[in-house]
């Protein structure tokens, strides 16, 4: 399952999600953001404002949360800020036709309170603080279209983890993950797993000793 934490700028959507994470079972944060860094340090001779306007980010992000689920057969906690409708289902088509269920949750909060958090956090930038304004519009769409909508005004991200997991549908059964063969013992010391051939040729000259 992709569980994918939206809302603006002072939501709490990093905080809550490392405390989902301590709460799933067999899950790991995934940031979407180092998609958008990988794209910004090779494509300096195209700068744009907002790595998400870059054609390659949606998909590179669909591919990228495909690919770790499969390698790792977790659930994946993504918390990324997406206000553009057609951009959301631009991630979200290709997660699903990879057959992975995805469960949309919407950290909000009203104008006023994410605005103090901002200021009080000083983080209260210009380019932040312009992005209360464009959730304020993306708000009705964005949360009519969500799995899960919680308040974060009065809540900790231990609190919100806690109501995200109990609204959560139930988890799919994950993949049995194939066990890794410990490496021979070596001077009696075990090897952490197999494929690695000096270890297997040292083992062997240690029997033959």
């Amino acid at each position: 399952m992709i569980i994918w934490l939206n809302g603006t700028f002072g939501s709490g959507k990093t905080s809550t999600a490392e405390r989902l994470a301590a709460l799933v079972p067999n899950s790991r944060v995934i940031d979407p953001e180092t998609v958008g860094q990988l794209l910004r340090a090779n494509l300096s001779d195209q700068y744009i404002f907002d790595f998400q306007d870059w054609a390659a980010w949606r998909p590179l992000v669909a591919a990228t949360l495909v690919e770790i689920s499969r390698m790792t057969g977790q659930h994946l906690i993504v918390p990324q800020t997406v206000l553009k409708r057609e951009y959301l289902e631009q991630i979200f088509a290709p997660l699903r036709a990879a057959e992975l269920d995805v469960f949309h949750v919407v950290l909000d909060a009203a104008d006023a309170v994410l605005r103090t958090r901002l200021e009080l956090s000083g983080e209260g930038n210009e380019w932040r603080l312009a992005h209360l304004d464009e959730y304020a519009q993306a708000r009705p769409w964005i949360t009519d279209s969500a799995d899960f909508v919680v308040d974060t005004a009065a809540s900790t991200p231990a609190q919100i983890a806690r109501r995200i997991l109990a609204a959560m549908p139930s988890l799919p059964d994950l993949p049995a993950q194939p066990e890794v063969a410990a490496r021979p013992a070596v001077n009696g010391k075990a090897a952490e797993k197999t494929g690695d051939k000096a270890a297997e040729k040292t083992a062997e000259k240690a029997k033959a000793e």
